[in-house]
C-alpha cells in the first residue's frame, strides 16, 4: 500500500493520526468532501471546511485536500447519479457564464493562495481558547503560514512568535485569518 485517501463524509478527522502513527511510511491524501444544498449558513461552512479539511486533515498528515466538485452549474450538475444537490467550489451559470465562489472556494483559498507546492507543516498549538491552528514553512522561499480558525463565539487574543519576534492578533468568533511571514 502506498497511500490512503479520506473523506469527510463520516467519523472524525483526528483518527489520520492513529493510522499516520501504526504507518508512518504511508501517505495519507483528503481526497474528497463536498458541501451542498442541506449546509446553506456560509459561517457554519466555513468552519466546517476549514476546521475539518485545511486544519483538522493537514494535522493528521495529510499531504493534499480535494473537494468534490470543482465546477458545477446552476442545477448542481452534470452528475450521474450520486448527490443531487452538491455544491461545487465555484458554481458555473450554464446560460451567462458567471461564476459565483462558493464557501469551499474561501475555505480553501486560506491555504491555497499561502502555502505553495512543497511546503511541510510545521509546529503550531492548537485548541488554545478556542483556536485551531495549522503551520507551514514553504520550502521554495522559507516563508512561514499560519491558518487559524475561531471556533469559540467570541473574539480571541493570541500572539504568533517565530524568530523572536511577535505578532499580536485579535481574531472575532467564527472567523478565519490567514498569517504569512519572512
Amino acid at each position: 500500500m502506498s497511500g490512503v485517501a479520506w473523506h469527510c463524509y463520516a467519523g472524525d478527522v483526528g483518527v489520520q493520526n492513529q493510522v499516520h502513527t501504526a504507518y508512518p511510511t504511508i501517505d495519507a491524501y483528503f481526497t474528497e468532501c463536498s458541501g451542498g444544498g442541506w449546509a446553506t449558513v456560509f459561517g457554519d461552512n466555513l468552519k466546517y471546511f476549514v476546521g475539518t479539511l485545511i486544519i483538522g486533515s493537514t494535522r493528521g498528515w495529510a499531504k493534499g485536500v480535494a473537494l468534490w466538485n470543482l465546477a458545477l452549474d446552476e442545477n448542481d450538475g452534470p452528475h450521474l447519479g450520486g448527490c443531487g444537490n452538491c455544491r461545487g467550489v465555484i458554481t458555473i451559470n450554464s446560460s451567462t457564464g458567471f461564476v459565483t465562489r462558493n464557501v469551499e472556494y474561501y475555505a480553501l483559498a486560506h491555504a491555497s493562495e499561502f502555502v505553495r507546492p512543497g511546503a511541510h507543516r510545521i509546529a503550531s498549538s492548537t485548541d488554545v481558547g478556542g483556536l485551531q491552528t495549522v503551520a507551514f514553512k514553504n520550502a521554495d522561499d522559507g516563508t512561514k503560514v499560519l491558518i487559524v480558525l475561531n471556533t469559540a463565539p467570541g473574539e480571541v487574543s493570541f500572539a504568533v512568535r517565530s524568530a523572536g519576534k511577535i505578532i499580536l492578533y485579535a481574531l472575532p468568533g467564527g472567523a478565519v485569518a490567514t498569517f504569512r511571514w519572512s
